[in-house]
């Protein structure tokens, strides 16, 4: 169909293609509007192509990893203590900072 060849091309469907194809059958309604849904939740989600200048001692190798793309730290030790500073994060698990927190450092595992 056409909107299969326009999401498969990377293009936003027409407005035609979207119509015939949630009107063909009632049994793709729900999973069509989780597809629609799901694609453009998944396209916000990209990583910046450039990486932000760094300043020079921003997250030492002793106790974190610089990130290749959004400039934030990962601290090594993943615990909500792993991290100090005010602009310090712990989220899902994970202990880091952005490179715009100029009184945050990681803090090595005990």
């Amino acid at each position: 169909s056409s909107l299969l060849q326009a999401v498969l091309r990377h293009q936003p469907p027409t407005r035609r293609s979207l119509t015939c194809w949630l009107s063909s059958s009632t049994k793709m309604q729900p999973l069509s509007l989780i597809i629609l849904a799901t694609i453009g939740v998944a396209q916000g989600g990209y990583a910046p192509k450039e990486s932000p200048k760094l300043p020079d001692g921003f997250c030492p190798k002793e106790t974190g990893t610089a990130t290749a793309t959004t400039g934030e730290c990962m601290c090594d030790w993943q615990h909500k203590d792993g991290c100090v500073g005010s602009g310090c994060q712990y989220q899902y698990g994970l202990s880091f900072y952005h490179y715009s927190c100029k009184d945050c450092k990681c803090v090595a595992k005990p």
